[in-house]
């Protein structure tokens, strides 16, 4: 398991194996770098190993990703490769962001209520209210489909994304982790791996509210 570097200091939050933080902010060549090395890790390569075109490409997609993410409200951005349950050939891209949403709730349990109303009046999108391990919590699944063209035909993908919405004890903030992919043959796959990241993020002891 890794653990995510949270820029918030009040909870953390850990993430199988596998997956690579990925740099917000403008590109630079330093975090082109050291994120292809971190590629380069991840699939059994030696850290040191020289940035050729392929992996630079790879880490530069990735990069933008990452910035887009951060552009979007993300503090925390992660992704991971896998290959298919159903079909090892196929590739199974995730990634994984964490942010934070104004909130001045009185306690959490009226946060709750609040993100219940909100998404559930959404047509959209369909909401749970779930009780984790850092306490009650609503969580919501999204499906948008889009058409890309490719040359002279175009291409149906469909973006699904899973998000758990737990209120902050403090009062200050609801934070959102967000699980998404294109991968939608596998996507139930996938929801079982949002699930179990969900279940390990811990408030911080002192943020606790009694």
């Amino acid at each position: 398991m890794t653990e995510a570097a949270s820029a918030q200091p009040n909870y953390s939050i850990l993430l199988p194996e596998g997956f690579v933080e990925l740099p917000g902010g403008e590109p630079t060549e330093a975090k082109l770098r050291t994120l292809a090395g971190a590629v380069a890790t991840r699939f059994g390569l030696p850290a040191d190993t020289e940035i050729d075109q392929g992996l630079a490409a790879t880490a530069a997609m990735l990069m933008t990703v990452g910035a887009s993410s951060a552009a979007g409200g993300a503090h925390y951005t992660a992704a991971a490769v896998y290959r298919s349950k159903r079909q090892p050939e196929r590739p199974v891209m995730v990634l994984v962001n964490c942010f934070f949403m104004d909130s001045a709730h009185s306690s959490p349990h009226i946060a709750v209520e609040g993100l219940e109303k909100y998404f559930g009046s959404r047509p959209d999108t369909t909401a749970e209210r779930l009780r984790l391990p850092a306490g009650e919590a609503v969580v919501t699944s999204t499906a948008t489909t889009d058409q890309v063209q490719v040359k002279d035909s175009s291409v149906e993908i469909t973006s699904h994304s899973i998000t758990a919405w737990l209120p902050n004890p403090t009062g200050a903030g609801i934070l959102g982790v967000g699980v998404t992919s294109n991968n939608t043959e596998d996507w139930d796959d996938i929801v079982d791996l949002a699930q179990g990241i969900f279940q390990t993020v811990e408030w911080e002891q002192e943020e606790l509210v009694h």
